[in-house]
């Protein structure tokens, strides 16, 4: 797999672009999506996501704080949800047991120590974390990018 690029949500935008205009513009086949909306407290922007939906492999990180924010991502026709620790140190279990799709992203040995644990395994992290940890799809940001440890190292 090659480097996921990241694309901004925002106020009913990504990078700034219409949708319409994004999808001429776009020619991956996989986007990983940052939902900036939701990090300011704001709604998460499904109707994007739906739009997009059938276009492109869509990983979403738009800071899901409970289980059923995760699996409204899911079912918004995300391939991947993309989780921070900080919010599922306690429902980790259940949360695999629902689904797989998850990526944990985070710098804290601990919260990725817990996700790897209790079954998740893909990951998206720094370089220190991922030369230490085994037997996992991790990824690394460079730039705008999300890639694939295996293609850095």
């Amino acid at each position: 797999m090659k480097c996921i690029p990241v694309h901004l949500v925002r106020r009913k935008r990504i990078d700034g672009l219409k949708v319409d205009d994004f999808v001429e513009n776009c020619d991956c086949d996989t986007i990983y999506l940052l939902d900036l909306d939701t990090y300011f407290g704001r709604e998460m922007n499904f109707r994007i996501y739906r739009e997009l939906e059938g276009i492109f492999n869509m990983w979403i990180d738009s800071s899901p704080r409970v289980i059923e924010d995760v699996m409204d991502v899911l079912i918004s026709s995300a391939d991947m949800a993309v989780i921070m620790g900080i919010y599922f140190r306690g429902d980790m279990d259940e949360l695999l047991s629902l689904t797989e799709n998850v990526a944990m992203k985070s710098i804290f040995d601990e919260d990725i120590e817990n996700f790897l644990n209790r079954g998740g395994y893909t990951i998206i992290t720094s370089p220190r974390i991922m030369r230490r940890v085994k037997n996992v799809k991790g990824y690394v940001f460079r730039g705008k990018e999300v890639c694939p440890w295996n293609m850095i190292t």
